[in-house]
Protein backbone atom coordinates (compact mmCIF):
# COMPACT_ATOMS: atom_id res chain seq x y z
CA UNK A 1 0.00 0.00 0.00
CA UNK A 2 2.72 2.61 1.33
CA UNK A 3 4.89 1.69 -1.85
CA UNK A 4 2.09 1.78 -4.38
CA UNK A 5 1.52 5.36 -2.55
CA UNK A 6 5.05 6.46 -3.26
CA UNK A 7 4.81 5.00 -6.78
CA UNK A 8 2.18 7.71 -7.44
CA UNK A 9 3.58 10.17 -5.99
CA UNK A 10 6.82 9.67 -7.78
CA UNK A 11 5.25 9.59 -11.69
CA UNK A 12 3.39 13.27 -10.39
CA UNK A 13 6.73 14.23 -9.08
CA UNK A 14 8.30 13.49 -12.55
CA UNK A 15 5.65 14.70 -14.58
CA UNK A 16 5.40 18.12 -12.91
CA UNK A 17 9.33 18.36 -12.71
CA UNK A 18 9.68 17.79 -16.47
CA UNK A 19 6.66 20.56 -17.27
CA UNK A 20 8.25 22.76 -15.01
CA UNK A 21 11.97 22.52 -15.85
CA UNK A 22 10.57 23.72 -19.44
CA UNK A 23 7.94 26.22 -18.19
CA UNK A 24 11.06 27.51 -16.47
CA UNK A 25 12.42 29.96 -19.21
CA UNK A 26 9.32 31.09 -20.91
CA UNK A 27 8.84 33.34 -17.90
CA UNK A 28 12.26 33.81 -17.63
CA UNK A 29 12.58 35.00 -21.35
CA UNK A 30 9.14 36.87 -21.76
CA UNK A 31 7.84 40.71 -20.94
CA UNK A 32 7.93 41.35 -17.36
CA UNK A 33 4.25 42.02 -16.45
CA UNK A 34 2.74 40.47 -19.95
CA UNK A 35 -0.03 38.21 -19.87
CA UNK A 36 2.17 35.34 -20.95
CA UNK A 37 4.50 36.11 -18.40
CA UNK A 38 2.06 35.59 -15.68
CA UNK A 39 -0.26 32.91 -17.15
CA UNK A 40 3.33 30.51 -17.26
CA UNK A 41 4.72 31.73 -14.01
CA UNK A 42 1.58 30.84 -12.48
CA UNK A 43 2.62 27.32 -14.39
CA UNK A 44 5.55 26.96 -13.13
CA UNK A 45 5.03 28.05 -9.90
CA UNK A 46 1.93 25.63 -9.15
CA UNK A 47 3.95 23.05 -10.84
CA UNK A 48 6.87 23.45 -8.43
CA UNK A 49 4.40 23.35 -5.47
CA UNK A 50 3.01 20.37 -6.57
CA UNK A 51 6.76 18.77 -7.10
CA UNK A 52 7.88 20.40 -3.93
CA UNK A 53 4.88 18.70 -1.90
CA UNK A 54 5.18 15.39 -3.38
CA UNK A 55 8.88 14.97 -2.56
CA UNK A 56 8.69 16.01 0.76
CA UNK A 57 5.97 13.77 0.99
CA UNK A 58 8.04 10.87 -0.64
CA UNK A 59 11.24 11.94 1.34
CA UNK A 60 9.42 11.75 4.87
CA UNK A 61 7.55 7.75 3.80
CA UNK A 62 11.48 6.62 2.84
CA UNK A 63 12.81 8.34 6.05
CA UNK A 64 9.90 6.46 8.44
CA UNK A 65 10.15 3.26 6.63
CA UNK A 66 12.67 2.66 4.17
CA UNK A 67 12.52 -0.90 3.51
CA UNK A 68 8.65 -0.64 3.54
CA UNK A 69 8.92 2.09 0.36
CA UNK A 70 12.10 1.13 -1.56
CA UNK A 71 11.61 -2.62 -1.06
CA UNK A 72 15.12 -4.42 -0.91
CA UNK A 73 16.37 -7.43 -2.06
CA UNK A 74 14.41 -9.98 1.05
CA UNK A 75 17.53 -12.29 0.52
CA UNK A 76 19.58 -9.42 2.36
CA UNK A 77 21.17 -10.45 5.54
CA UNK A 78 19.80 -7.93 8.54
CA UNK A 79 23.29 -6.07 8.21
CA UNK A 80 22.99 -5.15 4.37
CA UNK A 81 19.28 -4.26 5.04
CA UNK A 82 20.13 -1.67 7.90
CA UNK A 83 23.27 -0.33 5.43
CA UNK A 84 20.39 -0.31 2.67
CA UNK A 85 18.06 1.53 5.21
CA UNK A 86 21.09 4.18 6.04
CA UNK A 87 21.89 4.97 2.18
CA UNK A 88 17.91 5.39 1.68
CA UNK A 89 17.41 7.42 4.35
CA UNK A 90 20.39 9.87 3.56
CA UNK A 91 19.43 10.33 0.01
CA UNK A 92 15.77 11.22 0.83
CA UNK A 93 17.01 13.87 3.52
CA UNK A 94 18.84 15.31 0.91
CA UNK A 95 15.41 15.23 -1.66
CA UNK A 96 13.42 16.46 1.78
CA UNK A 97 16.23 19.11 1.62
CA UNK A 98 15.88 20.15 -1.54
CA UNK A 99 12.02 20.03 -1.79
CA UNK A 100 11.82 22.60 1.07
CA UNK A 101 14.11 24.67 -0.69
CA UNK A 102 11.68 24.87 -3.86
CA UNK A 103 8.53 25.08 -2.09
CA UNK A 104 9.63 27.97 0.18
CA UNK A 105 11.17 30.18 -2.69
CA UNK A 106 8.21 29.66 -4.80
CA UNK A 107 6.16 30.56 -1.63
CA UNK A 108 8.33 33.42 -0.87
CA UNK A 109 8.37 34.71 -4.35
CA UNK A 110 4.65 34.77 -5.05
CA UNK A 111 3.95 36.36 -1.52
CA UNK A 112 6.33 39.39 -1.95
CA UNK A 113 4.44 40.30 -5.41
CA UNK A 114 0.91 40.15 -3.39
CA UNK A 115 2.91 41.91 -0.76
CA UNK A 116 4.54 44.54 -2.28
CA UNK A 117 5.78 47.43 -0.22
CA UNK A 118 3.45 45.61 2.79
CA UNK A 119 5.43 43.26 4.32
CA UNK A 120 2.64 41.76 6.78
CA UNK A 121 1.49 38.63 5.09
CA UNK A 122 5.01 37.87 4.97
CA UNK A 123 5.70 37.55 8.75
CA UNK A 124 2.34 34.49 8.75
CA UNK A 125 2.88 31.60 11.03
CA UNK A 126 2.83 29.25 8.03
CA UNK A 127 5.52 31.44 6.17
CA UNK A 128 7.85 31.96 8.79
CA UNK A 129 7.17 28.50 10.36
CA UNK A 130 8.45 26.92 6.47
CA UNK A 131 11.64 29.20 6.28
CA UNK A 132 12.50 28.28 10.01
CA UNK A 133 12.80 24.39 8.61
CA UNK A 134 14.84 25.25 5.76
CA UNK A 135 16.93 26.49 7.98
CA UNK A 136 16.86 23.66 10.50
CA UNK A 137 16.64 20.94 7.86
CA UNK A 138 20.24 23.15 6.58
CA UNK A 139 22.17 23.08 9.74
CA UNK A 140 21.29 19.11 10.22
CA UNK A 141 22.16 18.06 6.43
CA UNK A 142 25.67 20.61 6.92
CA UNK A 143 26.09 18.79 10.60
CA UNK A 144 25.72 15.42 8.61
CA UNK A 145 28.07 16.24 5.40
CA UNK A 146 30.35 17.63 8.04
CA UNK A 147 30.81 14.64 9.97
CA UNK A 148 30.83 12.15 7.09
CA UNK A 149 32.90 14.05 4.76
CA UNK A 150 29.86 14.46 2.17
CA UNK A 151 31.07 17.59 0.24
CA UNK A 152 27.78 17.99 -2.10
CA UNK A 153 25.63 17.85 1.43
CA UNK A 154 27.87 20.85 2.98
CA UNK A 155 27.50 22.89 -0.29
CA UNK A 156 23.77 22.50 -0.66
CA UNK A 157 22.99 22.90 3.39
CA UNK A 158 25.24 26.00 2.92
CA UNK A 159 22.87 26.94 -0.02
CA UNK A 160 19.89 26.57 2.04
CA UNK A 161 20.79 28.48 4.63
CA UNK A 162 21.84 31.39 2.89
CA UNK A 163 18.45 31.04 1.18
CA UNK A 164 16.51 31.16 4.92
CA UNK A 165 18.79 33.58 6.29
CA UNK A 166 18.10 36.22 3.15
CA UNK A 167 14.60 35.35 3.29
CA UNK A 168 14.42 36.38 7.11
CA UNK A 169 16.15 39.14 6.29
CA UNK A 170 13.94 40.55 4.03
CA UNK A 171 10.75 39.66 5.81
CA UNK A 172 12.22 41.44 9.00
CA UNK A 173 14.67 44.02 7.79
CA UNK A 174 13.10 47.63 8.97
CA UNK A 175 12.34 49.06 5.48
CA UNK A 176 12.39 48.20 1.58
CA UNK A 177 13.02 50.29 -1.07
CA UNK A 178 10.70 50.85 -3.33
CA UNK A 179 10.29 48.08 -6.28
CA UNK A 180 12.61 46.08 -4.17
CA UNK A 181 9.76 43.82 -3.89
CA UNK A 182 10.45 42.75 -7.83
CA UNK A 183 13.92 42.19 -7.09
CA UNK A 184 13.04 39.37 -4.24
CA UNK A 185 10.77 38.02 -6.53
CA UNK A 186 13.03 37.32 -8.93
CA UNK A 187 15.90 35.76 -7.08
CA UNK A 188 13.66 33.51 -5.33
CA UNK A 189 11.89 32.58 -8.40
CA UNK A 190 15.42 31.30 -9.86
CA UNK A 191 16.49 30.06 -6.52
CA UNK A 192 13.38 27.22 -7.32
CA UNK A 193 14.64 26.90 -10.88
CA UNK A 194 17.90 26.24 -9.32
CA UNK A 195 16.71 23.48 -6.75
CA UNK A 196 14.37 22.14 -9.45
CA UNK A 197 17.16 21.65 -11.80
CA UNK A 198 19.57 20.36 -8.98
CA UNK A 199 17.26 17.88 -8.14
CA UNK A 200 16.85 16.79 -12.31
CA UNK A 201 20.61 16.04 -12.10
CA UNK A 202 20.94 14.73 -8.89
CA UNK A 203 18.13 12.07 -9.08
CA UNK A 204 16.27 11.83 -12.71
CA UNK A 205 19.04 12.58 -14.84
CA UNK A 206 22.11 10.71 -12.73
CA UNK A 207 22.35 7.56 -15.41
CA UNK A 208 22.27 9.71 -18.56
CA UNK A 209 24.92 12.31 -17.28
CA UNK A 210 27.07 9.73 -15.53
CA UNK A 211 28.06 8.88 -18.82
CA UNK A 212 29.20 11.73 -19.95
CA UNK A 213 30.48 13.47 -16.54
CA UNK A 214 32.75 10.69 -15.26
CA UNK A 215 35.42 10.56 -12.45
CA UNK A 216 36.19 13.83 -10.49
CA UNK A 217 33.62 15.33 -13.13
CA UNK A 218 30.60 13.81 -11.39
CA UNK A 219 29.94 16.95 -9.29
CA UNK A 220 29.73 19.07 -12.16
CA UNK A 221 26.22 18.24 -12.96
CA UNK A 222 25.29 19.00 -9.50
CA UNK A 223 26.59 22.12 -8.97
CA UNK A 224 26.06 23.57 -12.32
CA UNK A 225 22.80 24.63 -11.86
CA UNK A 226 23.61 27.09 -8.73
CA UNK A 227 26.57 28.18 -10.76
CA UNK A 228 24.15 29.30 -13.65
CA UNK A 229 21.50 30.44 -11.61
CA UNK A 230 23.76 32.42 -9.19
CA UNK A 231 25.34 34.32 -12.27
CA UNK A 232 21.57 35.18 -13.72
CA UNK A 233 20.41 36.02 -10.46
CA UNK A 234 23.38 38.81 -10.13
CA UNK A 235 22.85 40.21 -13.73
CA UNK A 236 18.70 40.36 -13.92
CA UNK A 237 19.43 41.64 -10.40
CA UNK A 238 21.41 44.53 -10.99
CA UNK A 239 19.78 45.13 -14.39
CA UNK A 240 16.18 45.68 -13.05
CA UNK A 241 17.78 47.29 -9.68
CA UNK A 242 18.91 49.80 -12.85
CA UNK A 243 15.61 49.74 -14.59
CA UNK A 244 13.49 50.51 -11.95
CA UNK A 245 16.01 52.93 -10.29
CA UNK A 246 16.06 50.31 -6.91
CA UNK A 247 19.08 51.72 -5.48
Amino acid sequence: MLSGIHQFLFYLHVACGSVGLVVFWLPMLSKKGSPFHKTFGKVFSYGMFAVAISGIVMSVMVLIDPAAIRAPDPELNEQAIQQFSERARQTSAFLLMLSLLVFTNVKHSLLVLKAKQDRRILKNFNHIASISLLLLIGLSIGYFGFTSGNTLFIVFSILCIISSGNLFFYVFKKNIKKREWLIEHLGNIIGAGIGAYTAFFAFGGRRFLAEIFTGQLQVVPWILPGVVGGIAITYLSKKYRNQYRVV
